[in-house]
């Protein structure tokens, strides 16, 4: 049991180990460059350490309590569930997880923690605040992780939910859609070109169904599951122009091409929520433009969709489209 400071300060550390730096940093600018940002990554962090009263760490397998508040007893009982999950099924699999795989981490994490609050009772929060912390909420993944270990059980019973625990859920849709972690169906393949004319990829990283939801949800859009359930693959990148100026791009894979045009649409929904007082404009070969604080472009062909913010956001979204 920890002081209240040496508490926070140890689950920012472990926050920080699990989430580096150099990733943070790339997020920063992804988020900013898709309207999430108004405040950073850290001060996020160490919200949530602040908000936390007990944590069991997989690193070290230790249990940490803070001394006051004290944590309720529900709260205790999650993470010596999730110390359980560590014994049987070593948790530190996940570790550097999240470097490699955005969404397979999200959806791994999700099924551990779902898993605790299934045995706890333990609730998600309430969605609320900034468009970050309503993002960053809805990306823990604790209602769907605990909504799908309730099926797996219920199916099958302890030996089906500990299927799940050995063999994660490899991207979040697998996590969404019971059928779809039956069947291990794996994400479409989705490419970034590592060159846009002088601009360059900086880093990328998968972008999973959750991810989808999540941002669409973050700003209010009420088509926002109905859209990420066509998910088929995503990647969002971050491209770097010689003079040091940053611009994201989304580029997804969509199940159909209905699929695609439900995308399409909430599009505009989400830049009006986003980027406020952005103006419109045609810009062939994509479908819409919008001038804003900085340009945003998208555009759908057939079964792909792209979206980019930033300078240059026409002619890299345009690129993208062309390569598919």
């Amino acid at each position: 049991m920890l002081a209240g400071p040496r508490y926070d300060a140890a689950l920012l550390r472990a926050g920080y180990r699990e989430y580096p730096r150099s990733l943070r940093s790339i997020d920063t600018a992804l988020y900013t460059r898709l309207g999430l940002m108004p405040r950073s990554l850290q001060a996020q962090l160490g919200s949530d350490a602040r908000a936390s009263r007990a944590w069991y760490d997989p690193a070290a397998r230790r249990l940490l309590l803070r001394r006051t508040p004290t944590a309720q007893r529900a709260r205790v009982v999650n993470e010596l569930v999730r110390a359980l999950v560590d014994q049987n099924f070593n948790l530190r699999r996940i570790a550097g997880l999240r470097v490699r795989d955005r969404d397979r981490a999200l959806a791994a994490k999700s099924i551990v923690d779902g898993t605790a609050a299934l045995a706890s009772g333990v609730s998600a929060s309430p969605v609320r605040g900034t468009p970050l912390e309503r993002f960053l909420e809805l990306e823990s993944g604790l209602g769907a992780g605990k909504a799908l270990a309730k099926e797996l059980r219920y199916l099958g019973g302890s030996r089906a939910l500990a299927s799940a625990l050995q063999l994660f859920p490899q991207t979040t849709e697998q996590l969404l859609h019971i059928d779809k972690f039956l069947e291990r169906e794996r994400a479409l393949p989705v490419r970034l070109p590592t060159r846009i004319g002088d601009w360059k990829l900086s880093a990328s990283e998968t972008f999973g169904e959750l991810d989808v939801r999540s941002l669409l949800r973050a700003f209010g859009v009420p088509t926002a599951v109905a859209v990420a359930e066509g998910w088929g693959g995503g990647r969002v990148g971050l491209y770097v122009s010689p003079t040091g100026q940053t611009t994201a791009a989304l580029a997804l894979q969509w199940d159909t091409i209905d699929d695609a045009a439900e995308w399409r649409d909430a599009v505009t929904r989400y830049v009006g929520a986003a980027f406020p007082g952005a103006t419109a404009r045609d810009c062939p070969p994509l479908d819409r433009c919008w001038s804003s604080t900085w340009d945003v472009a998208s555009g759908v062909l057939g079964r792909t969709s792209v979206f980019a913010s930033g300078p240059a956001s026409d002619t890299i979204a345009a690129a993208l489209l062309a390569q598919t």
